[in-house]
């Protein structure tokens, strides 16, 4: 994973930047990282041994002249309450996930073949807790039960798209500044979750196939 440009460009020139969940790979102009693991790449920000999950982040308010969130709040149980942490303590920031297209996304070739001889699904990332999603305003969690796997009418193969994602198709990324909309759609209906995929694979489907 790299950092973009863009956001080492944006933060050159900040007196604190931070850097939340980005233990594994820190920004190279953070100030600061918070985490529950510390840094494992030699880093000079200095580091919060936190629970991004915990409110309130042990910081005064709009302490940051920016954070950067990269590959983190699919992975962890309260992606709202962090979102909203990072609201609170800083004045701006990006975000990046995997997409939910990447996470609906069976990126393997011989999709029946694999299922022939009992080879397991590669249906996006397996430890990921949530399905990601940006319209602009605002960012949206869906929670990443295996229901999404129980049919193949559910999500993507590489036959029916025909081809890889694209880096743009495969992740979420946004700059925000001040506030940004967060929210956990919340489908418990009979029927309403399996509804839900099936239009999206419809929807992304057609877009992967120019129509």
């Amino acid at each position: 994973m790299s950092h973009p440009q863009a956001v080492l460009e944006r933060t050159a020139s900040c007196a604190r930047v931070l850097d939340a969940g980005g233990s594994f790979i820190p920004l190279p102009t953070a100030t600061h990282i918070i985490d529950i693991v510390p840094p494992l790449a030699p880093s000079k920000a200095e580091f919060t041994d936190f629970d991004m999950c915990r409110k309130p982040w042990p910081f005064p308010d709009k302490f940051f002249d920016f954070s950067y969130c990269s590959n983190t709040l699919e992975d962890i149980r309260d992606p709202i309450g962090a979102c909203e942490e990072l609201m609170r303590v800083s004045r701006a920031g990006f975000i990046a996930t995997p997409s939910r297209l990447r996470e609906t996304f069976h990126q393997k070739r011989g999709y029946l073949w694999r299922r022939m001889f009992g080879r397991p699904l590669r249906v996006g990332f397996g430890h990921h807790r949530w399905f990601c999603e940006w319209d602009g305003a605002t960012m949206s969690f869906l929670a990443k039960t295996f229901t999404f796997a129980y049919s193949s009418d559910h999500f993507i193969t590489r036959e029916e798209a025909g081809r890889d994602l694209t880096d743009d198709e495969a992740n979420l990324t946004f700059f925000w500044t001040d506030t940004f909309k967060v929210q956990e759609r919340v489908l418990v209906g009979v029927g309403e979750i399996e509804a839900d995929f099936m239009r999206f694979k419809a929807d992304a489907l057609g877009k992967l196939r120019g129509r």
